[in-house]
C-alpha cells in the first residue's frame, strides 16, 4: 500500500510538471472557425493557416493527455497516445483543408499539406514529448535514489540501535558487579560506587536512545563513568574533562564521547601497571568540532578498534554527517592512545 501510494504520488508530481495545454492555439482555432464561417469570402492561406493550427493543437492536446493520465505508466503508452494524437492531427488538418478550401481555387499538391503539416507537428510536438520524457524518467531516478537511500538509512539506525543496546547492559552489568564484591570489603566505596552509576544513569537515561544529544550531557556521563573506574582502579588512576559552555552546547552522536574513553579504559588503562589516566580535551575550530579522548595506557595492540562501541561511533557519524565527520586513532609519542573524533560544531537539530 505504501509504495502504490509513493508511486501515484510520483506520477501525480510528473504530471504537475508535464505540457501545457494549448490553450491559445484553440482560442485561435475557434476564432479562425468563426471568421471563415462568417466572412464574406474565404481565401486559399486561411484554409491552410486553419489546417495546420488545428492539426498542432491536437497534436498538443494529445501530448499533455499522454503526460497527464496517470494509467500511463509506461514510455511506450505515452509515445502511443502522441503518435495517434498526431496521425488524428494530420486527418484533421487535411479535412478541415478540404471543407474550408474557397471554391473554383485550383488547389496545391496533394502531398504539399501534409508533408507541411507534418514538419510542423514533428517540429514543435516531438522535441517536446523526448524533453517530458527525459525529465520524467529523471524524475523517477532520483525519487528511486532518495527512496533507497531513505531505506539504508533506517536499516542503519535499526542496526545502531541494535549495537548500542549490545553496549548499555556491559557497563551496568560490569559495575553491579563491583558493586557487590565492594559491600563486603568496603560498604562506605560500595556506596560511594552506586552514587555514582545512578548519577550515570541519571545522565545517559533522558537521551539514551534518542540519535543527538548534547556534548555536556556526554560529558556529564563519561565523568560519572570515569568516577566509578577511579573506585575500581584506586589511587593509580586520574582522569580529566576540559570543555567550554559554548562546546558543551553542541550536539554529538549518543555514547560518542562514552565509546571512546571505554575502548580506552578496557584495552589501554586496565591492561597497564602503574599509574595510568585519561585526558578528554574539546574545543571548536574552524566550524568543527573536536574531541580528544588521549590514555597513557598500554597503547595500540591487535584487537584496539575492534570492539563494538567504535563500531558504532563510525556507523553514527557516517549516518549523522557524512564525509563531514571523521573519528581517528593515533598512537601518543609519551605511550598510549589518541581517539579524535571531528564533527560540524551544531547546536540546532540535525536532519
Amino acid at each position: 500500500m505504501h509504495t502504490d501510494i509513493t508511486t501515484h504520488h510520483q506520477d501525480k508530481k510528473a504530471a504537475d510538471n508535464s505540457a501545457a495545454w494549448p490553450l491559445l492555439p484553440i482560442l485561435a482555432v475557434l476564432g479562425l472557425l468563426v471568421y471563415v464561417n462568417f466572412g464574406v469570402s474565404r481565401s486559399a492561406w486561411l484554409a491552410d493557416s486553419l489546417a495546420i493550427l488545428l492539426a498542432y493543437t491536437l497534436a498538443q492536446t494529445g501530448l499533455c493527455l499522454s503526460q497527464k493520465i496517470v494509467w500511463f505508466k509506461h514510455a511506450s503508452q505515452r509515445w502511443a497516445i502522441v503518435v495517434l494524437s498526431m496521425l488524428l492531427a494530420l486527418f484533421a488538418g487535411l479535412k478541415a483543408d478540404a471543407v474550408f478550401w474557397p471554391a473554383m481555387t485550383t488547389g496545391h499538391a496533394n502531398w504539399l499539406l501534409p508533408a507541411v503539416i507534418l514538419v510542423f507537428i514533428f517540429a514543435t510536438i516531438l522535441p517536446a514529448a523526448i524533453d517530458l520524457e527525459i525529465r520524467r524518467r529523471t524524475q523517477a531516478s532520483l525519487a528511486a535514489e532518495a527512496s533507497k537511500h531513505k531505506m539504508e538509512r533506517q536499516m542503519l539506525e535499526a542496526r545502531l540501535a541494535a549495537l548500542q543496546g549490545q553496549i548499555e547492559p556491559h557497563f551496568l552489568f560490569n559495575t553491579l558487579a563491583n558493586t557487590r564484591a565492594l559491600i563486603h570489603q568496603d560498604a562506605a566505596m560500595a556506596e560511594q560506587m552506586l552514587n555514582h552509576l545512578i548519577a550515570y544513569l541519571r545522565a545517559a537515561m533522558p537521551d539514551m536512545r534518542l540519535s543527538t544529544t548534547t556534548l555536556g550531557q556526554e560529558l556529564d556521563r563519561a565523568a560519572a563513568y570515569l568516577q566509578i573506574f577511579q573506585i575500581r582502579l584506586g589511587a593509580r588512576f586520574q582522569f580529566s574533562v576540559h570543555a567550554t559552555d559554548e562546546v558543551r552546547a553542541c550536539l554529538v552522536p549518543p555514547l560518542a564521547v562514552m565509546s571512546l574513553v571505554e575502548n580506552a579504559i578496557k584495552h589501554g588503562i586496565e591492561p597497564q601497571p602503574g599509574d595510568v589516566r585519561i585526558d578528554i580535551r574539546t574545543h571548536i575550530k574552524t566550524g568543527q568540532l573536536q574531541i580528544k579522548v588521549s590514555d597513557n595506557g598500554r597503547g595500540f595492540q591487535d584487537e584496539l578498534g575492534s570492539g563494538i562501541g567504535l563500531l558504532n561511533v563510525q556507523e553514527r557519524l557516517l549516518a549523522l554527517f557524512g564525509e563531514q565527520a571523521e573519528l581517528q586513532l593515533q598512537p601518543r609519542d609519551t605511550g598510549g592512545v589518541c581517539a579524535s573524533i571531528s564533527l560540524p560544531a551544531r547546536t540546532g537539530e540535525l536532519t
